[in-house]
């Protein structure tokens, strides 16, 4: 069965991420994908001018697609480009679209390309969101499985279940979430939980097998956070010391309950817009500490948001469920 011939737009092959999960689908046999030179002539010019990366690192990576899928590149467009009526800057993808026989162009720049202008060619223009939730749509089990092997291929830095789709979520947001929830899903619901329960002593050296937990790590500053707020009456003053601004918590009461029952995890998840912010996560129904042995992901917690400080300690900024507030939700 022919497959969909899709172009892919330079905005949507710069962030590596996504570039790398809708060539990944493309290697799946989900799609064609489709490119001119002109378009990794853009890509290599912006990895290099707008991202940073190095000369030599953005033509290996470029020269790995064109490794890849050696027919991608389209040719012979050029006479095309003045018949399109697309932005200016954008008639060169429009008119490798029309050379390639593409049935669809992948970009986020979606006002470049008004409809009325790729209708005669029936050529349909879609967000890299959009193209993504149908291939889900299409072949969950395979979108799921790329996406599974990309997660665990990434060594640095290594992701976790969370901090990978928080970090997608970033360019295709609702696909993100999709995914994330049919992965969970698809998990076999029988079968030993990843986690060993461990409590005081056995804890504390779980944890922090080689020193004692410090507020300069944020998993330690949790740790003594935790351990102050069940211990108030004894220890208030050191829980505010490691509360990034006390009045916001009233007596702490209400953190307490919220935390009752509930068993701190080991694995800290990054935010993926601001080092200065780590999320530790406490998962329900255990009263002791938790220790992974594996990956997890999770659907019912309570995350405790650790904000490191200029005097270098993390302090707690806030508790909430199931929700992992962004940057500007902590920075404003």
């Amino acid at each position: 069965m022919p497959r969909i011939r899709v172009v892919l737009d330079a905005c949507v092959l710069l962030p590596y991420q996504l570039a790398d999960l809708l060539l990944r689908l493309a290697d799946a046999e989900l799609y064609e994908p489709l490119w001119s030179e002109a378009i990794l002539e853009e890509v290599h010019r912006n990895l290099i001018g707008t991202f940073g990366v190095p000369t030599e690192k953005a033509t290996k990576r470029l020269n790995h697609m064109r490794s890849a899928f050696p027919n991608a590149n389209v040719t012979g467009y050029e006479n095309l480009m003045d018949t399109m009526t697309t932005e200016p800057k954008d008639r060169h993808v429009a008119a490798a679209a029309v050379r390639g026989n593409a049935a669809l162009i992948v970009t986020a720049n979606i006002r470049d390309f008004p409809p009325d202008a790729l209708e005669p060619y029936d050529i349909e223009v879609i967000h890299p969101d959009d193209f993504l939730q149908d291939q889900l749509d299409l072949s969950p089990a395979l979108t799921l499985e790329c996406l599974q092997r990309q997660r665990t291929e990434y060594t640095r830095p290594q992701f976790t279940f969370t901090e990978f789709y928080l970090t997608l979520a970033k360019t295709v947001p609702e696909f993100a979430t999709r995914a994330a929830t049919a992965e969970r899903d698809s998990l076999p619901s029988e079968g030993p939980t990843p986690l060993e329960i461990v409590s005081g002593a056995a804890a504390h050296q779980a944890f922090f097998p080689d020193h004692e937990p410090d507020a300069t790590d944020p998993l330690g500053a949790a740790y003594l956070w935790w351990a102050a707020l069940q211990d108030r009456s004894e220890l208030n003053d050191v829980l505010k010391a490691l509360t990034y601004h006390p009045p916001a918590w009233g007596n702490y009461e209400w953190a307490d309950q919220s935390l009752s029952g509930t068993g701190l995890m080991q694995f800290v998840e990054r935010c993926p817009d601001d080092d200065t912010i780590v999320y530790v996560k406490f998962m329900p129904n255990v009263d002791h500490a938790m220790r992974a042995f594996g990956e997890i992901p999770l659907d019912d917690v309570r995350i405790l948001t650790m904000v490191r400080c200029p005097d270098g300690l993390w302090r707690a900024w806030g508790l909430s469920h199931n929700h992992f507030p962004s940057a500007v939700e902590v920075h404003g």
